[in-house]
């Protein structure tokens, strides 16, 4: 019949900023709680049976193979042991979590990027802790199983401990290149989209001038090339064929009204040669201005 048995791997909970802690709950003891502190965030991993978090009114369970990361903020927080489970908790203080990654904040995950940088305004669900998650055998075997089985004894654990803590911190805190991937195609395909729709405001305000790239890629604070290449990407025409397009309805617009003749109306919206006009209304209408007067 296996008995409770709880070690304090390196530090001590709740008392120091960096801590291991690993407990196994027999199969005929009592569930067991623990509090969360507010200023920590914690490892947990499940490594047999089930635990559970309690952070205030809801609850999250973390069975076996799986952990999770977080904290619990500002609210009442406890680790929840039931019968027959061995868990290994890691702890951090947030000041010094905080101080080791500030130097890589751009690529933390960003709900640790919130709790530590931005503690103003933390997730709404279940404290601050992320939705359990799968870890493999190969992980509990190269790294988990070696918390309970330090290879250095003396002075050198604890530096032996941090190095272990900070394997976790590089596993588990960071985006994935996939991650950076799809941030990095997310955040460029927005900007694009910005850069278009601020060229489409700038020619619709300027459709009778000459069409300048360089002068519209100047207002956009980017490349002609640029600009030229994504326009056409983004909407599938040219700017110079959306220029006309504009030019063309302004044109059918004066020209329906009765008060331009088709030259007064080629001038108006900028062509100065009525061959010209002839030929850019018909590609849009598919009909020349005269027949569109008519009707």
């Amino acid at each position: 019949m296996s008995v409770s048995k709880s070690r304090n791997l390196f530090g001590t909970p709740n008392e120091t900023p960096l801590w291991a802690w690993f407990k196994e709950v027999g199969e005929s003891d009592n569930s067991t709680s623990h509090p969360l502190q507010p200023d920590q965030q914690v490892f947990l991993f499940t490594m047999s049976g089930i635990a559970s978090l309690r952070i205030g009114d809801s609850e999250i369970e973390v069975p076996a193979g799986k952990m999770v990361f977080g904290s619990a903020l500002n609210f009442p927080g406890f680790l929840q042991c039931e019968k027959d489970t061995s868990v290994l908790v890691v702890g951090l203080g947030n000041n010094l979590l905080a101080n080791l990654l500030e130097p890589f904040r751009p690529g933390l995950q960003p709900e640790l990027r919130k709790r530590l940088f931005s503690p103003q305004s933390p997730p709404d669900q279940l404290g601050g802790f992320e939705t359990p998650i799968s870890y493999s055998t190969s992980l509990q075997a190269s790294l988990l199983d070696s918390f309970t089985n330090p290879m250095v004894s003396g002075p050198a654990r604890g530096f032996w401990y941090e190095g272990k803590i900070r394997e976790l911190i590089s596993i588990f805190c960071f985006r994935s290149s996939r991650q950076e991937d799809e941030f990095f195609c997310s955040r460029q395909k927005r900007l694009a989209m910005e850069r278009v729709e601020k060229a489409k405001q700038y020619l619709d305000n300027r459709f009778e001038e000459p069409v300048d790239l360089q002068k519209i890629a100047d207002h956009l604070e980017c490349s002609s090339f640029y600009i030229s290449r994504t326009f056409s990407t983004v909407t599938g025409t040219t700017i110079s064929q959306y220029v006309r397009k504009l030019r063309v309805e302004k044109a059918a617009e004066l020209i329906l009204s009765g008060n331009y003749s088709v030259s007064e109306a080629a001038v108006e919206v900028g062509y100065h040669s009525l061959s010209h006009f002839s030929k850019a209304f018909r590609v849009v209408k598919g009909v020349l201005p005269s027949k569109y007067e008519a009707a």
